[in-house]
């Protein structure tokens, strides 16, 4: 079904004008549409590499981490050697001032 109307010059000529700035309008929307696709794709990206050196920094800080637990426990382990040497040590010193002292009073 066709319809025919008809306008003025003027009219079809304001109709004209307002198309066009409505085609304009769709123009710039969709520029402005690609504009923010880009600007959220590169924010995306900028945030993936933050989070990248963030893991790679966490990595970083895990293996010191772990190393130092390591050797924390290797120095309780020689601390532990060490605590067992001198309490042997001890023992013995206390054993000779015994000895010692039971022959300085005579006895034997």
């Amino acid at each position: 079904m066709e319809v025919e109307l008809r306008v003025s010059r003027e009219e079809f000529q304001r109709i004209r004008q307002e198309r066009r700035e409505l085609e304009k309008r769709f123009y710039e929307l969709e520029k402005l549409e690609n504009t923010l696709r880009v600007l959220k794709l590169r924010h995306l990206l900028e945030h993936r590499e933050r989070l990248r050196r963030k893991l790679e920094e966490m990595k970083h800080h895990y293996g010191e981490l772990i190393e130092f637990e390591k050797k924390a426990q290797r120095d309780k382990e020689l601390l532990f050697e060490i605590r067992c040497k001198l309490s042997h040590e001890n023992a013995e010193f206390r054993r000779e001032l015994g000895v010692r002292m039971n022959e300085d009073r005579g006895e034997t």
